[in-house]
Order: structure tokens, then C-alpha cells, then sequence
């Protein structure tokens, strides 16, 4: 039947002659003139330092030196990883989480440290620029431990986080904002796709990547990307907060803080993010939309913010998934196996914000507290409630 079904979708043109694999639209790409050939960057560590170069055209590639990739541990291989943790706690105070849960902002507000963006600890090479096996995200170990070792340093007065703890949700943040990068290459890239269907293929992409280079739109929060990017890790943290109130949780909600509390001190668009958090991405993709479409004031003609809503910052466009998307750990031998030390499973980390550690004390402890700051709220209640009607008997 298999067989039968499959030559009448040949007979009667149902199968379409191009494959919806990944290479297939690769190679489409490269040989309809949509991508910029780049170089390769893996080199000797001993050749030059790792960072952007700046090419003649104002395209900025990253050198790929010492990467790693970084893969999904199987189901068998992260119970084993649990059962060797399942006597570490993470070495936090339960009662400091339990303030952050209170008052996050309480909780950080001694806190002061300069943010660094991500593109300082991570970068996002796109797939329009081959060769293509050299695409993905790239999380820089070295400066990743710098920023992970200082922000240590002047939270550890907090007791809200542990050298763990504190690296897996700096991994976490940092890799949202690179796979953000993705959905907005995945969304030109459909428009490309479409744009060729009605005989008008036009470099959405590249368009888009030299005019936000030169701030081509002038918008007050350029280069709006960024913003967007940050704000989608932000709320990626938000969705992992979700969960029952726990250490995790009240772990999130601190960092969240601390996040908004020091956007200031990045460059422009990065600093920005405040304004396109929560709800606040709609209006954000709207407007990267019309710049992808070099038509700025389109969404005062067109309801594309449809499109904003239900397809591209909510993760729906993106062609490969977080998991699996190629991801790239760049640096040496001993860096590496300290930033491993940290963080046992680097992608179950930066994707689910998994960490191995037993948090079953902390857990009971903050839910407890949690039912007493019920109990108490609804005594209150009773109590204001009481007196409003003793008050009310006595005016009569």
C-alpha cells in the first residue's frame, strides 16, 4: 500500500523534486545568490586571537578556533549524571531564595556589575555565509569564565548563587540571545523562499544584515535585533520561572532581576531590551519584520504583527531546534574542563536550564514558606474583613 501510495504521488506530481532537508535549501540559497562566500576559521590556537574580523564589505565573521561541538546527552547518560549528583546540593541559601521569591528585586539590590553583551561571550554564524559547516553558535569558554568568575565574586554576599548555578544561568541567557540571531535568519529566509515563488528572490538577509550594520532605518532602539534578543532571553528565563516555586524558580526570578536592573551599562539596542519583554515583543517583531522587508512604516498598513505574535520571536520559525542546532564551544583543553565542571551537560543547560543537582531540601523549605505567606495573607484578609464589618455595624 506504502508502494502503491508513493508511485501515484510520483505519477500525479505530489512529491516535490526538491528535498526539505536543510543542504537542499543550503545549496538553493548558495546557487540562487543569496549568501556572501566567507572563509573557513578553523585555525591553530597558536595563529591569532579569537574575535571578529571586520571584512572589506562590513561583514563580521568569528574565528572557529578550537571548537568543540556540543551535543544532547541521551536519556541513559542524564540518569547516570543525576544518580552522581543526587547528594549535591547546589550550595545556596534557602532563605535568600526565599526572599528573591518575596521581592527579587530586594534580593539583588545591593548587587552592582557592569553586563556584558553576549556578542562579548558568544556569536551567531549565520548559514548564508558558507561555507556551511561552519554555521551555528559559538560559546567562547575564556571570557564566558571571566564574566561567570566576576559575577561570582561581587554576588556571593547575596548567597543566591553557587559557582554552578550562577554558570548555568549565565549559559542559559547567552545562548537564547545567539539562537534569537537564528529565528530572525530562519524568518528572511522563508520570506526569500516566498519572495522567489512570485519571481522577485531578494537577499532579505544580507539586505538586512548591511543596513542594520549602518543603522539604515534609524530607529531609536538600533540595532533593534539586539534588543530583541536580549528581551528573548530574558523571557526564555521567564518561561523556565514558570515552573512550581523552588530553588530553580527563585533562582530565575534573581537573575531576571539582576538582568533588568543592569541592561543600562550595555551598548545601544542591547540596553534597550526593557522595552520588548513580556507582552512587549509583539511591537518588536513587528518592526524587525518591516525591516526585514525594507519597508519600515509597512505595519501601519498591513496587520503583520500576526506574524510577530504567532510565528517569529516565539520560536515557531526556526528551522532547526535548540537542541540540535549546531553549537560550538570554543577553547582550550583546560578551559574546557573547568567551564565542564560547572556545567556536566552543557546543552540540556543552555537549552532547558538543566542542572543535576538535588534540590529537594530547598524545595520543601521554600513550599513550606510558601503556605505560611498563604496562611498569613489569608488571616489578614479575614481580619480586615472583620473589623470592616464591625465598622459597618457601629455607622449604623
Amino acid at each position: 500500500m506504502d508502494s502503491l501510495s508513493s508511485r501515484n504521488h510520483s505519477k500525479y506530481g505530489l512529491q516535490p523534486r526538491l528535498n526539505h532537508d536543510l543542504p537542499t535549501l543550503f545549496a538553493w540559497l548558495q546557487g540562487n545568490g543569496l549568501t556572501y562566500n566567507g572563509e573557513r576559521f578553523d585555525r591553530p590556537s597558536n595563529a591569532s586571537l579569537l574575535g571578529p574580523e571586520e571584512l572589506d564589505n562590513n561583514l563580521a565573521f568569528a574565528q572557529a578556533t578550537g571548537r568543540h561541538a556540543s551535543q544532547p546527552l541521551t536519556s541513559e547518560e542524564l540518569k547516570k549524571l543525576k544518580d552522581s549528583f543526587k547528594d549535591v546540593s547546589p550550595g545556596v541559601s534557602q532563605e535568600a531564595l526565599w526572599g528573591a521569591v518575596l521581592d527579587a528585586s530586594s534580593s539583588i539590590r545591593s548587587l552592582s556589575w557592569q553586563k556584558l553583551p553576549a556578542e562579548a561571550m558568544a556569536f551567531y554564524r549565520p548559514f548564508h555565509l558558507p561555507p556551511v559547516d561552519q554555521w551555528g553558535i559559538y560559546l567562547l569558554i575564556e571570557p564566558l569564565l571571566n564574566y561567570h568568575n566576576e559575577l561570582l565574586r561581587l554576588s556571593q554576599p547575596l548567597r543566591l548563587f553557587s559557582a554552578e548555578t550562577l554558570m548555568h544561568l549565565i549559559v542559559f541567557e547567552i545562548f537564547n540571545h545567539e539562537f534569537f540571531h537564528h529565528l530572525v535568519e530562519s524568518t528572511a529566509t522563508t520570506l526569500e523562499l516566498i519572495l522567489a515563488t512570485q519571481g522577485q528572490p531578494q537577499p532579505v538577509y544580507l539586505r538586512h544584515w548591511h543596513q542594520q550594520a549602518n543603522n539604515h532605518f534609524e530607529h531609536p532602539h538600533a540595532p533593534l535585533e539586539e534588543a530583541l534578543a536580549n528581551a528573548y532571553a530574558y523571557n526564555a528565563l521567564g518561561f523556565i520561572s514558570r515552573m512550581k516555586v523552588g530553588c530553580k524558580t527563585a533562582s530565575v526570578k534573581a537573575y531576571q532581576q539582576a538582568i533588568i536592573e543592569h541592561w543600562h551599562s550595555e551598548p545601544a539596542g542591547y540596553r534597550d531590551a526593557k522595552h520588548y519583554k513580556g507582552g512587549g515583543y509583539i511591537d518588536g517583531g513587528t518592526q524587525l519584520l518591516a525591516q526585514l522587508l525594507d519597508q519600515p512604516s509597512i505595519a501601519e498598513q498591513v496587520p503583520i504583527s500576526i506574524i510577530a505574535k504567532h510565528v517569529m520571536p516565539t520560536g515557531f520559525s526556526a528551522l532547526m531546534a535548540k537542541p540540535y542546532i549546531p553549537t560550538w564551544l570554543v577553547g582550550s583543553p583546560e578551559q574546557l574542563k573547568i567551564f565542564n565542571q560547572l556545567v556536566p551537560a552543557p546543552n540540556e543547560a543552555y537549552t532547558q536550564l538543566f542542572w543535576p543537582y538535588n534540590t529537594d531540601a530547598i524545595d520543601t523549605y521554600i513550599a513550606k514558606k510558601k503556605e505560611e505567606e498563604k496562611a498569613r495573607k489569608a488571616a489578614l484578609k479575614a481580619a480586615q474583613t472583620q473589623s470592616k464589618q464591625q465598622t459597618d455595624l457601629w455607622d449604623e
